[in-house]
């Protein structure tokens, strides 16, 4: 394991895991099942050669939370494995409560997914998605190899039926460009910064959701893809204490007034309302988290505040209590 420094309260590293042969199948198995929940949350797995079972994985991972688990973390995972197929029931997926997804782009091997009825079956170099909140099945064979990396529920458009984005053709400039660039955050993990990998990855993100959008534009009004694209940024960029309603607006190509329409409609949020939410929650969970060494000063300047007042006043206004409350609860509790 490396583990990188944290950076605005982010705690990134990067891990390896290596299960083979020189364990006991059953352990193999266990274990591996169990380092896949730990990426990914609960799946079941099931092994088609279990005396043979061999995997491995790189994981780059950016935790804001201390759980593992959170739907918003970033993180890339390149794996591979011996033949396996991994499944999530609707009541599997619902209880995790998890409403991201994973793209998936395979580097060797054919990796196959299915959701919904629907079914691809994926080559190098190709690109799919497939969302966590619902029924799923992805396997492969031996000797497979892939990228995996999670989008958070903010980047995903509004979902108007059943059936994911499943498989895209990368045929053109932004997919390719979303390509290349998993490619390069894997290739430079050794030396990829905190922020670096930060930065990076919200701005992949922030392309694929755009993708999306723009895929299911047919099916959703301008209201819809104006509010999803809003959201998005919203919750990439939030730690910019630059970003405003007006700015955001602008970034977005919209007036203020549309922005405010579409978000109302969609959101029953304003943009104001659902950018002080977004800040003022990951402000709570940093100041929730013991082992958390930042000072409050710190916190506030990380989730985009300049004013360390206007921090602790809408902070007590939304939760009741003052931000040095909130971390000092979580120092005894730990303690």
């Amino acid at each position: 394991m490396a583990a990188h420094g944290t950076d605005a309260g982010v705690r990134y590293g990067v891990f390896q895991t290596s299960i083979g042969a020189d364990l006991p199948a059953v352990d193999r198995i266990d274990m591996w099942h169990e380092h896949v929940g730990h990426n990914h949350g609960p799946v079941r797995t099931r092994i088609e050669s279990p005396e043979g079972f061999q995997g491995w994985t790189w994981t780059q991972q950016a935790l804001t939370t201390p759980d593992s688990n959170d739907p918003n973390k970033l993180q890339l995972v390149e794996f591979g494995s011996s033949a396996i197929e991994y499944t999530r029931s609707d009541e599997i997926a619902k209880n995790a409560g998890d409403d991201s997804a994973r793209l998936l782009i395979p580097l060797d091997g054919q990796v196959h997914l299915a959701q919904c009825d629907h079914a691809v079956s994926l080559g190098p170099g190709e690109i799919g998605i497939v969302r966590w909140d619902r029924e799923m099945a992805m396997s492969h064979g031996d000797d497979a190899r892939a990228y995996i990396l999670n989008i958070p529920a903010y980047a995903l458009p509004p979902a108007r039926g059943p059936r994911g984005p499943l498989g895209i053709q990368p045929k053109n400039f932004i997919l390719n460009n979303i390509r290349r660039m998993i490619y390069s955050l894997a290739a430079d993990r050794r030396t990829v910064t905190s922020t670096e990998f930060v930065e990076f990855s919200r701005a992949i993100i922030d392309l694929v959701g755009g993708t999306l959008d723009d895929r299911r534009a047919p099916e959703l009004d301008s209201h819809a893809r104006l509010a999803a694209a809003a959201r998005r940024r919203i919750h990439l960029y939030s730690h910019d204490p630059d970003l405003t309603v007006r700015t955001l607006a602008e970034g977005l190509g919209t007036s203020r007034r549309r922005l405010e329409t579409a978000m109302k409609k969609v959101t029953g949020r304003s943009p104001g309302q659902e950018l002080r939410e977004t800040r003022l929650r990951r402000a709570y969970e940093l100041l929730a988290d013991p082992g958390a060494t930042q000072d409050v000063v710190d916190i506030a300047t990380s989730c985009g505040y300049n004013s360390l007042s206007g921090f602790r006043a809408s902070f007590v206004d939304r939760f009741g209590l003052l931000p040095g409350e909130v971390k000092h609860r979580a120092r005894q509790s730990s303690s």
